[in-house]
């Protein structure tokens, strides 16, 4: 008689984070206190980091960021990010005049902005 059985699952294991992060700053020969630093984190922290199994993604985010690597490779779970910060979308200004053209530039768009949603508001109200 045969008796039938379910097809095992494949059981993945789950990667210790932490020692994913040690190997990945070993793997850049950067200094290991210079990428804790860039990350925001002491030189304890790192190594507390580091014996973290479930390390949080924001952590691992921030060394990846400092070392400009991406561990959603190692990590597809992990929500993406971006590896730099985006560019400055205004300049800054090399003045006080620009500063105050800048900031009345804006107050103005705002304001135009704010009576466009009112009326808006007003207009829709009426129709309910």
């Amino acid at each position: 008689m045969l008796i039938s059985l379910p097809p095992l699952k494949s059981k993945k294991t789950k990667q210790h984070r932490g020692q994913v992060l040690a190997a990945v700053v070993e793997a850049t020969g950067l200094n290991k206190e210079e990428v804790a630093v860039k990350a925001g984190y002491s030189r304890s922290s790192y190594y507390k980091h580091i014996d973290n199994p479930d390390l949080d993604f924001h952590i691992l985010i921030a060394y990846g960021r400092a070392m400009k690597h991406d561990f959603t490779d190692e990590f597809p779970e992990m929500p993406r990010y971006l590896l730099q910060d985006p560019e400055e979308p205004y300049p800054q200004p090399l003045t006080l005049d620009e500063a105050i053209r800048q900031r009345d530039y804006w107050k103005d768009k705002y304001i135009e902005m704010l009576e466009k949603y009112n009326r808006l508001m007003e207009e829709n109200r009426g129709k309910g």
